[in-house]
């Protein structure tokens, strides 16, 4: 088992289900109640193999999640054309550049405009 600090959990645990998912390891993630200096526990067990390749899905989320992100706003209809058919065009843009693109919902657009985050890693992502 291995121990590392971490802040992001996502939403409602999807990203460790999927890193769990991913590598075949158990990710369990203190409570917030027992966080020490904005970060609490996370442990990590399976086999050393897997835990390594888990704790480094970890970390590059941690990462990612302490660079500067690029938040804009945009038409709701154009969501379509920046998502593409089943996700392509969205999956092209982030393997092609290495950045995370994350569109909010058009159910939670505001006057007609739903947010967008683009983030990175400054290294592997070609976004400026």
């Amino acid at each position: 088992s291995s121990g590392i600090n971490a802040e992001y959990g996502g939403p409602m645990g999807a990203t460790i289900r999927d890193i769990q998912d991913r590598t075949g390891t158990q990710i369990e993630i203190a409570r917030r109640a027992t966080a020490v200096d904005g970060a609490v526990k996370l442990s990590i067990s399976g086999e050393p193999d897997s835990c390594a390749d888990a704790r480094a899905m970890v970390e590059d989320i941690m990462e990612e999640a302490q660079s500067p992100a690029l938040v804009m706003l945009i038409e709701e209809k154009l969501c379509g054309l920046i998502i593409g058919g089943r996700g392509a065009k969205i999956r092209a843009l982030q393997d092609n550049t290495g950045a995370t693109v994350k569109i909010d919902k058009k159910s939670d657009a505001k006057d007609g405009k739903v947010q967008v985050v683009i983030s990175g890693r400054h290294e592997t992502s070609s976004i400026t």
